[in-house]
């Protein structure tokens, strides 16, 4: 019915509600709860294992693209996490660096080796600013 990768919403139980990501299905499990589901529960991930009919698919709301706000090139990553989530944290030069592996291949497929020679460039001046403070 349900196989890894497929989002699935809980219907019953304590979980009841919460979306999760089907990660394992062992159609030949003994017990009755052959679904491994991943669980985001404040913060932290759970894995949980689940019966079929504790699960029904969770069909995803068709959402506008947003190519100011939330570009697709950059929210590709799991759990909702944009790359601007872990570029901010990292300064200038990392965080760019981030931005073009990132979207490298994605953003416009053409560009992808030119993308990676950006990153490139950028940890290349993160280095050097890391040298010449060194040096004083």
């Amino acid at each position: 019915m349900f196989k890894p990768g497929d989002s699935v919403r809980i219907v019953s139980g304590p979980y009841s509600g919460t979306v999760g990501r089907v990660y394992s299905h062992n159609a030949q499990a003994t017990g009755p709860f052959p679904y491994g589901v991943e669980l985001q529960d404040k913060g932290n991930t759970l894995y949980r294992a689940f019966s079929a009919d504790e699960l029904d698919a969770d069909v995803p709301q068709d959402k506008p693209k947003d190519s100011i706000n939330h570009p697709s090139h950059y929210t590709w990553l799991p759990n909702g996490l944009e790359v601007i989530d872990l570029a901010e944290h990292l300064g200038f030069n990392r965080g760019n660096a981030v931005k073009y592996l990132a979207r490298a291949g994605r953003k416009n497929p053409a560009t992808e080796l030119e993308d990676l020679k950006k990153a490139a460039w950028y940890l290349k001046r993160e280095i050097a600013r890391i040298e010449t403070e060194n040096e004083k």
